[in-house]
């Protein structure tokens, strides 16, 4: 949907939704899951903007420490509950609504299997993800519950590196790591974005905007394509606001070689009025996304998670 449609839903009465002092629309979470089951608009987990939800299905402490020890460790923000019965279990889905669950397949009172039935059968839980764990791994075991919906089933003790990447693979993130001009950048790094453009109206709100809280922040610029990779090389971004409206953005394929050499960048396509297509190949590029401009300014720190 274009911003567009939803605005014209929102006036229609289709999408509840309510201003805020400032006059900028808000529509909540459970509204716009509604109304996109009722059209049959698939709607998907979340791409990295906002803190993501895991619900841990187990009665064992080592578990849920060790799926938060490596959730902390990740570019992303996290919320972790806990459910150690069935009762707990099904009130943290309701409240909670979590985008990602591991279910401990045998734990007392819990079938994993019909769980996971019923989270992939209900209209609100379809599109959580599922990765079943559990101590008495059989083949067979492994084959019911992919079965019934889960992603995958991991065995007891859990692996960290395999907790970690399906994490990063449910939220579709990408973890900072070495690439060419590349070296692994430590959790408590000075975050730095690079604002690629050639409107300096935009740029300087921006940059005030990064430079509002005491929350240190390295912002750098560039006004080409072709000076955005030479900026890239010398001091390697984390985040990139990355204007379509630059001349050589597409021609030299920026977004895909500032994929390809920054393990983990993360970059934000902005245009005045961007259309599908644009979107749709800025995407495909390796973009996370492709917004309005006047939607990026006074939400870039939420925008990058930063």
């Amino acid at each position: 949907m274009t911003p567009t449609t939803v605005i014209r839903w929102i006036e229609d009465g289709l999408i509840p939704a309510f201003k805020t002092v400032g006059g900028h629309r808000r529509v909540r979470r459970d509204d716009l899951e509604r109304v996109c089951r009722e059209r049959s608009i698939p709607f998907s987990l979340p791409t990295g903007t906002e803190v993501g939800r895991i619900l841990v299905v187990d009665d064992e402490p080592v578990v849920l420490d060790l799926v938060r020890d490596v959730v902390k460790e990740l570019n992303h923000k996290f919320d972790v509950e806990v459910a150690k019965d069935a009762f707990d279990a099904g009130r943290l889905v309701v409240a909670f609504r979590p985008q990602l669950i591991f279910l401990d397949l045998m734990m007392p009172g819990v079938d994993g299997f019909e769980v996971c039935n019923r989270l992939k059968k209900d209209p609100a839980t379809t599109n959580t993800e599922v990765i079943a764990i559990t101590g008495y791994y059989t083949e067979a075991n492994m084959d019911r519950i992919i079965g019934a919906g889960a992603a995958a089933c991991l065995r007891k003790p859990l692996d960290v590196l395999e907790v970690r990447r399906h994490v990063l693979e449910a939220f579709n993130l990408r973890e900072l790591g070495t690439g060419p001009g590349r070296t692994a950048s430590p959790r408590d790094e000075v975050p730095r974005v690079l604002i690629v453009t050639q409107n300096a109206d935009f740029r300087a709100k921006v940059r005030d905007e990064l430079s509002s809280t005491d929350a240190p922040i390295e912002a750098l610029t560039a006004q080409t394509g072709a000076d955005a990779l030479l900026v890239a090389q010398s001091a390697p971004p984390q985040y990139v606001l990355l204007s379509l409206a630059v001349p050589d953005i597409e021609a030299g394929h920026v977004i895909e070689k500032l994929i390809a050499a920054y393990a983990g960048v993360q970059i934000i396509a902005v245009h005045d009025s961007p259309t599908d297509e644009m979107r749709a190949q800025a995407r495909q590029a390796g973009a996370r996304m492709c917004l309005p401009t006047a939607a990026v300014t006074g939400s870039v720190r939420e925008l990058l998670g930063v």
